[in-house]
Parts: C-alpha cells; sequence; structure tokens
C-alpha cells in the first residue's frame, strides 16, 4: 500500500462501510480515468458539464475516495462523465496520475459552484491522525469563508500540517513504532 493518498487498491470492510454512511443506496466502484486534454485538474464539475454540452451524455455526482496507507480514509466530492453510449469515465486530471479511481454515486449531490467539504475517517487510534483531520477541516472552513481569488492561511496551521505529514511518511522498519504515533508496531498499522 502506497504512504501518500491515492486511489485504494481494493474495497474494504472499513470503505465499504464509510461509503455505506455516505449512502446506502449504492457501493463504490472503479472508474478508469481518461483526463481530457482541456480538462482543468480539481475542476471536475466544470469539465464534465462542458463534456456533456459538447457531446453529450450526463454528469454523475458523488465522491471519490481516496486512503493514505492505513492512516486514513476519505471522501471528494466530485464528478464523472456519463458518456452518450453509457460508458463512465473520470475525465479530470488527478495529481498522481491514477489510472483509475474508487467512486460512490451520490444522487443527492448538488454542485451550485461551492466547495462542498470532503469526509475522512482516521484508520488508526492515532491522535496524530486525528489532529490532521481537524486540522483538515479548519483549513476548509477558512477556503469556504474566504472572499476573492486570495486565501490566506495562517502559517501555523500549514506549519503543522507539514509537520503531520512529514511524521506520517518518516520511515520505519517493520518492528519499529508506527510514525502515526498509534502506539501499534509498523508492521500491524501504516505498514500494513
Amino acid at each position: 500500500m502506497e504512504r501518500y493518498v491515492t486511489t485504494p487498491s481494493i474495497i474494504s470492510n472499513k470503505i465499504r462501510t464509510f461509503c455505506s454512511e455516505i449512502n446506502p443506496q449504492n457501493d463504490p466502484f472503479y472508474v478508469s480515468c481518461n483526463p481530457h486534454p482541456e480538462a482543468l485538474p480539481s475542476e471536475c464539475f466544470p469539465n464534465v458539464k462542458l463534456l456533456v454540452q459538447e457531446i453529450g451524455g450526463k454528469m454523475l455526482c458523488g465522491w471519490a475516495i481516496w486512503q493514505r496507507a492505513n492512516v486514513l480514509i476519505e471522501a471528494e466530492a466530485h464528478a464523472i462523465w456519463e458518456t452518450p453510449n453509457g460508458s463512465l469515465l473520470d475525465v479530470t486530471p488527478h495529481s498522481r496520475n491514477e489510472p483509475e479511481i474508487l467512486f460512490l454515486i451520490d444522487e443527492s449531490m448538488e454542485y451550485r459552484g461551492q466547495i462542498i467539504r470532503n469526509k475522512r475517517r482516521p484508520l488508526t487510534n492515532s491522535p496524530l491522525v486525528k489532529e490532521f483531520i481537524a486540522l483538515f477541516e479548519q483549513r476548509e472552513t477558512i477556503i469556504i469563508q474566504s472572499e476573492g481569488p486570495l486565501i490566506t492561511m495562517p502559517a501555523d496551521l500549514m506549519r503543522r500540517m507539514i509537520e503531520i505529514e512529514r511524521q506520517l511518511l518518516a520511515p520505519a522498519k517493520r518492528n519499529d513504532p508506527c510514525p502515526c504515533m498509534s502506539g501499534l508496531k509498523f508492521k500491524k498499522c501504516c505498514g500494513q
């Protein structure tokens, strides 16, 4: 398992439970990524809307499910394209050039041009991971409340997020204490 944020390699019971709490009517499934040449990163809703207007098909709204090793899982509001022939594609480029994403359809999601908060779940009892999630939520609140194109983030918030990220990515041997500070050995925690 990669130690950075990526598409989960399997749909574990923890992921199924997380997804059923978000939308019990649908199961998560993998969708191939085929970024459109004119699509912009992090702009899935406008990207899909443009393709629907130009080519047809429809937009499916829901959640891209990401996992950071055995640290946390995250649901990010996302849109994919159902082509006129019924194929499903993720046309938005991702920072890690994912070949596929895990997607959960959510018919109740309605994108109105405003940020939709991510949903996160710790996968460990680490106080460090709980703090990391709380910092992500603080950052999202600042972004949502900001007006205009420039967003000012408190330096201490960003510094602490970087510190925790480094801690979570710290090298560890199998029998070392896990860098996430869960109290478990690395092999039984983030090294799984």
